[in-house]
């Protein structure tokens, strides 16, 4: 029987900073290069995993004092760092909650004001890169 899980409270940290309660959106993406492997006598191709090229993409809500997001985030522009999301708000991984890190992901840009009348300010932050693992325990 299929079940669906739906991500109400996910934890997300970034640096080993937790900004759980300043994210509005997780997105990860698991994506491997694809190596063709087709050989002669093949009738049709045939791919191979390749490198991984893996991205996670959080908004968060901007704010400005000295140990929020703005002051913290603004320092990791052009660096590698390690972020980590757990599916379900602890930060204990567990077969309900697995945790997916991503060590050495590189932030490429930030925008430090991105401002409306009438709204929150929040950024996307886009890293890419690093090593992949997934943990339950």
């Amino acid at each position: 029987m299929a079940t669906t899980t739906t991500l109400a409270n996910p934890a997300v940290l970034i640096n080993a900073v937790d900004y759980t309660d300043q994210c509005t959106s997780a997105v990860f993406t698991t994506r491997y290069e694809s190596l063709e492997a087709t050989a002669f006598g093949d009738t049709a191709r045939k791919y191979t995993k390749g490198l991984g090229n893996h991205e996670l993409t959080v908004t968060l809500m901007l704010a400005y004092d000295t140990s929020e997001v703005e002051a913290n985030l603004s320092a990791l522009v052009g660096t590698t760092t390690t972020v980590v999301v757990y599916a379900n708000g602890s930060t204990s991984p567990g077969v309900t909650n697995p945790e997916f890190e991503l060590a050495g992901a590189y932030l490429e840009s930030y925008t430090p004001v991105n401002a409306a009348l009438g709204t929150l300010q929040t950024v996307d932050l886009t890293f890419t890169g690093g090593v992949l693992t997934r943990a339950t325990a």
